[in-house]
């Protein structure tokens, strides 16, 4: 199968407020799962959101390596996914608190929030089979954290601003399709770029002579990506050439992470700006943001009165890191 490009758009939230996701096989014997300040998070709506985020494959398969989801007993989760789903639950209620103190917002009905919550958690279809009343628990989180984000980066998130970024960086916002025939050295790159120049077949020679044997079988074909994705997989080189190249017309030698290309760009189209809108809002804030919430929650954390059902363990701050801790195994 050839590579396929997995398109990512969305701002990628702090450790603390998506490492943690769900219900244990231990049953809670107070009402509570964890109260910060005044406001109580119930065991029943800890519960009803662990089995929300377990009952969509599509997004426990992205964590499943983090994670493990499913407890040994029937309808059962893991202590671990139980606490990490309290946990990020605890985060975002202190930013729902610090959004209404700092009077600062964004509508829920925005495509800032609805498109970047959607790409958060896997893209449309991924997000679309959570049920109706969590997917707008996702999306208003979402347009919390984009808000404090936005605050602490003092970041302007007009329309005009995201059209103004988008119009000066379409490079960025450009899906790329491609092939390339791959080659461990470039004295052998040199030859099938020699080979194609005297009228060779590129599908017959990339399933000949790549050694990309998954794009080979697809005649060199890679799939689509932009830029950055692009950059990401093969390097600044390669994704310079598929961003300037002209179309179907194979490429000089070209160095790649893993060897030699020879490349042809099949097309190159630009992303609709609503659809890039998470991008353009995370290219804005860039790694600050991140790094800025995470920091501000921890400092939440810190100074909030915050209260753990003990069935789940207890609830610790170590420098910007706050998370909910198992409890210890009782001894034999």
């Amino acid at each position: 199968m050839p590579m396929r490009f997995r398109r990512k758009y969305g701002i990628v939230l702090p450790a603390t407020l998506v490492a943690g996701l769900v219900a244990s096989g231990c049953t809670a014997t107070t009402p509570y799962a964890a109260k910060v300040g005044s406001q109580v998070i119930s065991v029943s709506a800890l519960n009803k959101e662990a089995s929300d985020l377990a009952s969509n494959t599509a997004f426990v398969s992205t964590i499943s390596s983090s994670v493990k989801v499913k407890g040994s007993g029937s309808n059962t989760y893991t202590t671990s996914f139980m606490d990490r789903v309290l946990g990020r639950r605890i985060a975002l209620v202190l930013i729902d608190q610090a959004v209404h103190k700092l009077r600062i917002g964004i509508s829920t009905s925005s495509p800032i929030a609805v498109l970047t919550a959607e790409q958060s958690y896997g893209g449309p279809k991924s997000f679309a089979a959570f049920p109706k009343s969590y997917q707008a628990q996702l999306i208003a989180d979402t347009a919390n954290i984009t808000a404090l984000e936005a605050y602490l980066t003092k970041t302007n998130l007009s329309t005009s601003s995201l059209q103004s970024y988008y119009n000066s960086h379409q490079v960025q916002f450009t899906e790329i399709c491609s092939y390339h025939i791959l080659s461990t050295t470039q004295a052998a790159s040199q030859k099938i770029y020699t080979q194609l120049q005297a009228g060779a077949n590129y599908a017959q020679l990339a399933k000949a002579q790549s050694v990309d044997s998954a794009s080979a079988q697809a005649g060199g074909y890679l799939g689509c990506g932009t830029y950055a994705q692009y950059q990401s997989a093969f390097g600044n080189a390669f994704a310079t050439t598929v961003a300037t190249a002209a179309l179907n017309k194979p490429q000089p030698p070209v160095a790649e992470k893993s060897g030699f290309g020879v490349a042809m760009v099949a097309s190159r189209t630009l992303i609709p700006f609503q659809q890039a809108i998470p991008t353009v809002v995370a290219n804005l804030f860039g790694s600050k943001g991140t790094t800025a919430v995470g920091s501000f929650v921890s400092g939440l954390a810190k100074a909030a009165h915050i209260k753990v059902n003990p069935t789940y363990g207890s609830y610790q701050v170590s420098g910007t890191t706050a998370q909910v801790v198992p409890p210890k195994t009782p001894a034999a």
